[in-house]
């Protein structure tokens, strides 16, 4: 039986709320962590009265990996078990705490970040320090990144304090409880997306298809005129149990489809969709974003259902190619098979832009409204 009174809240907000209500007198401790990823953020960050702090710990390796110290403060107490804490719709994650914070981070700053270490304990006459190893999967696919994202692998301006992460955690925080678990399972498909550039781009838009999916039951929907047709159709026994079943799912998988592409005609307000004169067909226009997120869309579940491999734009090196949204090609003719223009999907730089970008416009609505 669902409960009502099981606070849903991400994990980092519970914690930060336990710290700021208990008694100076309860011991604190800290968990630290080593996170890296290719791009170099200077500056301190401290949130929370210290609950989370987070700086530069080493330059980069020979990967081309800068490597974070993340530190974060727990109360120490007892753990009790208590049945009321828990719901058939409770919260979960299965990435805990530090999964929570490295996806927001990821998320905020459209980079990819890796969790390389957990450090533990303090070195005294009753304790140890230790650390262990995480292993991760990293492969440097090329010297110039920014070919495959301009802005995710350049050195743009990045900076723990004055990049806008407090306020961006303020108005995660800010959310109605309601919407924690559907938005911390969106960042964490983002953060696993990001992390298939360069790698398999496939798997990028499948992961990314699904940062969006994830939000979409508690956005809302327009009525479907169709389902309303159907629906009044069948009253009269129009269709079998067993053929209403079928119809019923899929309006279900219509909906979904739709749903998407509404997504982002509701929190894509804003988004660039400038078309220089030069290579105009390269970039897609405002107008053009509903189009190319069904092809994004039907290309996904085509590859899940039927097998069917994607038709991907190439990254190019060229300084002014890096902005294009797309490759020049008007379809392609590979060993027997001509494939449309119409099937070719954007580069993987514009989607995470204009998905990062929704998601941004996403929380910070419902932020406003929550407050």
């Amino acid at each position: 039986m669902s409960k009502t009174n099981v606070d849903n809240r991400m994990q980092w907000v519970l914690k930060l709320e336990e710290l700021q209500q208990a008694k100076e007198d309860i011991p604190v401790y800290y968990t630290e962590y080593e996170i890296c990823s290719e791009v170099r953020i200077p500056g301190v960050l401290t949130y929370g009265d210290g609950m989370i702090e987070c700086s530069l710990y080493q330059e980069a390796d020979d990967s081309g990996l800068c490597t974070y110290t993340l530190k974060i403060k727990h109360l120490e107490k007892v753990f009790e078990y208590d049945e009321d804490n828990y719901s058939k719709d409770g919260y979960y994650f299965k990435e805990g705490l530090i999964g929570e914070i490295i996806a927001l981070f990821s998320f905020h700053f459209q980079i990819r970040f890796y969790l390389k270490a957990k450090i533990t304990g303090e070195m005294s006459a009753v304790s140890i320090r230790s650390r262990l190893e995480k292993k991760f999967l990293y492969r440097k696919v090329n010297d110039d990144l920014t070919c495959l994202n301009l802005e995710m692998f350049s050195s743009q301006e990045r900076n723990w304090v004055t990049s806008g992460m407090n306020d961006f955690l303020d108005s995660v925080r800010a959310l109605d409880q309601s919407y924690h678990q559907n938005l911390i399972q969106s960042l964490h498909w983002y953060s696993k997306a990001v992390k298939e550039i360069g790698v398999d781009h496939e798997l990028f838009f499948i992961k990314m298809v699904s940062s969006i999916e994830a939000l979409l039951n508690v956005t809302g929907a327009e009525p479907d005129a169709l389902a309303a047709k159907l629906t009044e159709l069948n009253k009269g026994g129009t269709f079998n149990p067993e053929e209403w079943m079928q119809l019923k799912g899929w309006l279900e998988n219509r909906m979904i489809r739709r749903r998407f592409v509404e997504f982002f005609e509701k929190y894509s307000d804003g988004f660039s969709g400038d078309v220089p004169e030069k290579a105009a067909h390269c970039y897609i226009a405002k107008d053009q974003i509903p189009t190319y997120l069904k092809r994004i869309y039907d290309a996904r579940s085509s590859y899940l259902h039927t097998g069917k491999s994607m038709f991907l734009s190439d990254d190019m090196r060229s300084e002014e190619m890096k902005k294009w949204d797309l490759d020049p090609s008007m379809g392609m003719s590979v060993d027997r098979k001509k494939i449309p223009e119409k099937e070719k999907l954007p580069r993987t730089r514009w989607f995470e832009r204009v998905t990062n970008y929704s998601i941004k416009s996403f929380i910070t609505s419902s932020s406003d409204t929550s407050s």
